[in-house]
């Protein structure tokens, strides 16, 4: 008798072409049906948790920020099925969903995070396009920052809104690997489908600025007619 064949190198043997199939839209949206499904009995299973008399403290504002993130993933898979862009656009107040993405991102890296004063900034928009924005540049600028790190969210009004993040790591593309990702091309896609803007500058410091600039109605419909402040 023969060695034992390898089945696993064997001819006729299916391989996933991801290079292909990363771009098959029939592709993602059975990727993100399956994903759905086993993220709705995580969510399930979260908010079981949080029923927990004995949860309490530190545990307990973890706990209501995971339900809080599994409700948002949720709602981008659902807008991935259906082909939609984007929720219906209402008012969102940046400073509040600010404070959010910070708390969410000093609990993922060691890098101070923090939200500068600064007026009381209203915009009409799509609120789940405005966190995936927000959350992929802080914490790609947490993540460039390093463990010992800051990080500087700076809220500016007018006509319009605009958001710059501050870091003071290595620059833009000077740092460790991963520290600029795919998420920069994510937020420059959402950016310009609103009419929005995104600019990258090195102060003389060091460091990096994004600063993203936003039109008064923010709903992912790519109104270019609408401004911006400067």
């Amino acid at each position: 008798m023969g060695p034992a064949r390898d089945r696993r190198k064997g001819p006729g043997r299916r391989r996933t072409d991801w290079t292909r199939d990363a771009y098959d839209p029939v592709a993602v949206r059975g990727l993100l049906h399956d994903v759905g499904h086993q993220m709705t009995t995580m969510s399930c299973l979260v908010e079981a948790v949080r029923g927990e008399a004995e949860l309490q403290g530190e545990a307990r504002r973890r706990m209501e920020i995971l339900a809080q993130e599994m409700s948002r993933l949720l709602d981008i898979i659902a807008h991935g099925l259906s082909g939609e862009l984007s929720e219906v656009a209402s008012a969102v107040d940046l400073s509040s969903l600010a404070c959010r993405v910070v708390q969410l991102v000093q609990i993922r890296h060691p890098a101070s995070v923090v939200l500068l004063p600064g007026p009381n900034v209203t915009l009409e928009a799509d609120p789940a396009l405005l966190w995936r924005v927000l959350t992929n540049v802080v914490e790609n600028a947490a993540r460039a920052a390093g463990p010992r790190g800051r990080v500087e969210i700076r809220l500016r009004g007018g006509h319009g809104a605009a958001i710059d993040v501050i870091d003071d790591g290595p620059g833009f593309d000077r740092g460790a690997p991963g520290t600029a990702s795919l998420g920069l091309s994510v937020v420059t896609s959402l950016v310009e489908s609103c009419g929005g803007s995104l600019e990258f500058r090195s102060p003389p410091a060091g460091g990096t600025q994004i600063s993203i600039r936003l039109p008064p109605a923010c709903s992912g419909q790519g109104d270019e007619r609408a401004g911006a402040p400067p």
